[in-house]
């Protein structure tokens, strides 16, 4: 639990210090660097949410001031509107300057440079509804200057009476041009006759031409300012109704929201594995524990199984019987009788001819005579003890060629080595081993391990760690079971399977054989690269 602990600390403690390295190049940085406001530091903090929120309220007073221009605009003189144009274009100018200028690399997540940059498109979108709107305006101002020069406009009784009048003094100077020659020439050079009929006539007749376009000028105007009105008035409703929202298009990508992003998928990362783990844990592994497990062989018909000759040693010595010869793997003859006969065997056994070199069991030493003793021992392993397991006749033990120090076995009548394959179990599978050798006696087996070799019952069933398992009886179960506590698991300090052999009637007549130490004296760890796949490939085939 220490470690575990000490791994979670460490953790928290590298994510607290990339959060706290990102806020001050990020936020406390550019403030010390431009001397910016504190309200500056409070913008960096903010979220998406917070975001929209800032922009929205921004967007409405945006609206509220265009809707309070637009009615101010309405009384404003054709000068003033002039001016605000003119002004306004200059601001736009400005703007636009600006968003080209482009920015920082991360002013796209960088929660203020967003804020300023939205805010700065509104304000440009703003002033193009503005410019829009005092054109309009100047429209409007225009027509209203144009119905104002008509202050007094005639009436259409005011009209018609001049169109009388007008007709009458026409109607006269006609009759007046219809009278005989002698008579209108006196009327007209005597009386002056005609000269102020044509006077009557232009003077009444262009005071109703002038009253009429007077009339049409005025009402003309009428229908313009009113066009105009309407036209300000569809132009205001419509900038205020289209004016872009710059809160819509905000992305989730602040710095704050990746920081959490960040903090939820290392969350997830650390936690993933325990989920994993819990759901193998109580899901996976007790529907592997109920598969059918892996049996080599049944009970031996003489009811003859394998026994242990005594606890392991350093040093073993083992006196051969009449007819018995011993096959000493190299580094591990320690002493041998003068008298005794010796020579050499090229393999264990040719039949397993790979598996023999595989596992170290070539160039072995043979030594024979009765009554004769050898002295076994590893003399470059400091760790290592020797342990016997006899085999009687009819007895068959499954053993690691790896493990295997020396054989005692009649003379000329060589141990029965045999291989047994099992590929259709999940229990060989997950142990990856799908080749079992099992030897047969009658004989011997001497066999080594790192800090001693320890033989059990196997009874009902016992557990252990795979790399401990030496042998077991061939007439047991063999299978995987989960590991005895959940909490190691969870934390990565123990594997979810560990083996299990089992006597398959039930009784306890079957052994197991465990190394006490795998490690000791080896280097720890699992090699990489083409030497550990060479391993697994030799666990798969029992070697």
């Amino acid at each position: 639990m220490k470690a575990v602990f000490a791994w979670l600390a460490r953790t928290g403690f590298l994510y607290v210090l990339l959060c706290a390295a990102i806020a001050f190049f990020v936020f406390a940085w550019p403030a010390m660097k431009d001397g910016l406001a504190p309200d500056r530091l409070r913008e960096d903090a903010m979220g998406a949410g917070e975001l929209r929120a800032a922009l929205a309220a921004d967007y409405d007073a945006a609206r509220a001031a265009l809707a309070r221009q637009s009615q101010a605009l309405e009384t404003q003189s054709l000068a003033a509107i002039d001016g605000r144009i003119a002004a306004a274009r200059a601001s736009r100018g400005a703007i636009d300057r600006e968003l080209a200028g482009g920015g920082g690399w991360l002013d796209a997540v960088r929660p203020s440079r967003i804020l300023a940059r939205k805010r700065l498109e509104l304000r440009g979108n703003a002033l193009n509804a503005e410019i829009g709107l005092l054109q309009e305006a100047r429209n409007l101002a225009a027509a209203r200057d144009a119905q104002t020069r008509y202050p007094r406009v005639p009436t259409a009784r005011s009209i018609a009476a001049a169109t009388r009048t007008c007709a009458m003094w026409t109607a006269r100077l006609e009759r007046f041009e219809s009278d005989n020659a002698i008579r209108r020439e006196y009327r007209a050079i005597v009386l002056d006759e005609r000269d102020t009929l044509q006077a009557g006539k232009a003077r009444e007749c262009g005071k109703r031409d002038r009253w009429t376009a007077t009339r049409d000028a005025a009402l003309a105007a009428n229908r313009a300012l009113a066009s105009a009105r309407e036209r300000y008035d569809a132009f205001t409703a419509d900038a205020l109704e289209n004016l872009p929202d710059p809160s819509a298009n905000i992305d989730n990508r602040t710095v704050r929201d990746i920081a959490w992003m960040a903090f939820v998928a290392l969350l997830g990362i650390l936690l993933a594995p325990f989920a994993i783990r819990t759901l193998f844990y109580f899901a996976l592994a007790p529907m592997v524990e109920r598969g059918r497990p892996i049996r080599l062989s049944g009970p031996s018909a003489t009811g003859a199984v394998p026994r242990a000759g005594g606890g392991s040693r350093p040093t073993l010595s083992l006196a051969l019987g009449e007819d018995e010869e011993i096959l000493v793997r190299q580094g591990y003859l320690q002493s041998t009788p003068d008298d005794a006969t010796t020579d050499h065997r090229w393999v264990l056994s040719w039949r397993h001819l790979l598996s023999s070199i595989a596992s170290g069991m070539v160039f072995l030493t043979r030594g024979s005579g009765a009554g004769k003793t050898f002295g076994i021992s590893a003399r470059d392993d400091p760790f290592a003890e020797i342990a016997r397991i006899d085999l009687p006749d009819g007895a068959a033990l499954v053993l690691q060629p790896r493990a295997l120090a020396a054989i005692v076995q009649p003379a000329g009548s060589p141990m029965p080595i045999r291989s047994r394959w099992r590929f259709g179990t999940l229990h060989a599978w997950l142990t990856f081993q799908f080749r079992y050798l099992v030897f047969h006696g009658p004989g011997t087996l001497v066999v080594k391990g790192g800090r001693g070799v320890r033989v059990e019952r196997a009874e009902s069933g016992r557990r252990f760690a795979q790399d401990q398992l030496i042998g077991f009886s061939a007439e047991t179960a063999y299978s995987v079971a989960r590991s005895e506590t959940f909490p190691p698991y969870l934390f990565g300090r123990e594997p979810l399977f560990r083996d299990r052999v089992s006597d398959a009637d039930g009784g306890a007549h079957g052994i197991l054989v465990l190394e006490e130490a795998p490690m000791a004296g080896r280097r720890k760890g699992v090699r990489g690269g083409l030497e550990g796949a060479f391993d697994a490939a030799l666990k798969a085939f029992g070697i």
